[in-house]
């Protein structure tokens, strides 16, 4: 049995003014607080207010009522449970068409040299042929139906990368497209540009050459990214040019992220210590001694059971490793044209039934853990005053639910900055009696 959080806030004080918003009627408010006795900070029977876009005040409701105004909005959440918005700190979401084929190639028992075997074009060239040249307007239809699927599953932050087009100007139209996606549908984006993504066949070094000599700055000229990212694998780019790569980011503002080690240990998580990036991605060979550097630099890894179930990786992330190293261990979908994989609840289940999380570590990872691998945890992933009023009421009893009910939506009413953009609850048979 889990130790219950005590209340976070006894009355506010008197002279407060109303909230703008407030959630009654939950079983458990989480917190998302991994300094609480518990490891997450459960608040049973709590309540919380807003005003504005930032979270006002979280407590036993008897306190949190005292805010309620005449214009307050009640959002009821029914016995659910409040959790902070989900935060996917690693998605591919700008991309059209998708790699099924691939994908089923791979469910029969073909591994990456089985591909190149039979003849088939695969991995980021196959989605390179569909997606180079593509016009924003294009980009944006098939983004937009992604990035509102994931909003309804209660993922209020996405970061997402460029890095399918593979030239100049479609990178800079896929991270304009990100910057529409978050205008149209009130999810918070992060941009990254990974021009880096895969090899050209020939012209390597001339193609960074360009990168860094006019995307890269057009980019950070823009305002269209805050990370660049580089995939150091074998086949894709070496560590040499990453660093030469995010030296040059570095110059005009961009932090770093990296894709690496993912089938081999090529000396990535080194690099990635060494600059102080924001996260290494994937990480599925890291050694402990990797996981020391990179706890010591404060650099996160975000990993992707969900992703590693797609393609069958033979060697799906531990973590247990991950959890013992005193690293900050992020979660997120890896959502791209062979991972079609949208939601956060999902991932959480995965990471507890494949990877050995608990279901506080596996939440932990879709919110303050995932918040920090895109350097947002001071104003997103934790239920906590004066935070951003990013909120999701669940339909479960239970946040443990979350990681077990994995395979339907549990997201009843999604909060982002204060507004209610998703409510389920008006589609509820109850609502009509």
């Amino acid at each position: 049995m889990l130790a219950r959080e005590t209340p976070v806030q006894d009355k506010p004080p008197t002279d407060t003014p109303p909230a703008d918003l407030v959630i009654l009627g939950a079983r458990q408010v989480v917190l998302c607080d991994p300094g609480k006795p518990d490891g997450i900070g459960v608040v049973e029977g709590g309540a919380v207010a807003v005003r504005g876009e930032l979270i006002a005040a979280v407590g036993p409701a008897f306190a949190i009522m005292a805010l309620i105004g005449a214009q307050t909005r009640i959002v009821d959440a029914r016995g659910g449970i409040v959790a902070p918005g989900l935060v996917d700190c690693h998605t591919h979401l700008i991309f059209e068409g998708d790699r099924s084929s691939e994908y089923f190639h791979r469910t029969q028992g073909l591994d990456d040299e089985g591909l190149v075997a039979a003849g088939l074009v695969w991995g980021v060239p196959a989605s390179r042929a569909i997606n180079a040249g593509l016009p924003v307007e294009r980009l944006a239809e098939a983004a937009l139906r992604r990035a509102r699927s994931m909003l309804a599953l209660g993922t209020t932050t996405i970061e997402t990368k460029s890095g399918y087009g593979l030239d100049h100007d479609s990178d800079l139209a896929s991270l304009e497209v990100a910057r529409l996606v978050e205008e149209v549908t009130g999810v918070e984006i992060v941009g990254t540009y990974l021009g880096a993504h895969a090899r050209p066949r020939d012209g390597a070094a001339r193609y960074l050459d360009q990168m860094i000599a006019d995307t890269i700055p057009a980019v950070a000229e823009r305002g269209l990214a805050e990370f660049c990212d580089v995939y150091v694998d074998p086949d894709v780019f070496t560590v040499e040019e990453c660093r030469r790569v995010l030296a040059a980011a570095a110059d005009v503002g961009l932090a770093a992220k990296l894709h690496t080690d993912a089938r081999v240990n090529v000396g990535g998580a080194r690099l990635a210590a060494e600059m102080k990036a924001a996260s290494v991605d994937h990480g599925n060979m890291l050694s402990d001694d990797d996981l020391r550097a990179l706890a010591d630099a404060g650099t996160s890894v975000a990993f992707f059971p969900g992703f590693d179930w797609a393609v069958g990786h033979p060697r799906p992330v531990n973590a247990r490793r991950f959890a013992c190293s005193g690293i900050n261990v992020a979660l997120a979908t890896d959502l791209c044209p062979v991972c079609w994989h949208l939601s956060q609840q999902m991932s959480m289940g995965f990471a507890c039934r494949l990877s050995g999380m608990s279901p506080e570590e596996a939440l932990l990872g879709v919110t303050l853990n995932a918040a920090r691998a895109i350097r947002r945890d001071a104003r997103i992933g934790s239920i906590t005053p004066g935070k951003q009023a990013d909120l999701v009421v669940f339909d479960v009893p239970d946040f443990r639910q979350l990681a077990f009910r994995f395979g339907s939506n549990a997201a009843a009413v999604v909060i982002k900055k204060g507004r209610v953009l998703v409510d389920a609850t008006r589609l509820n048979p109850r609502d009509e009696q």
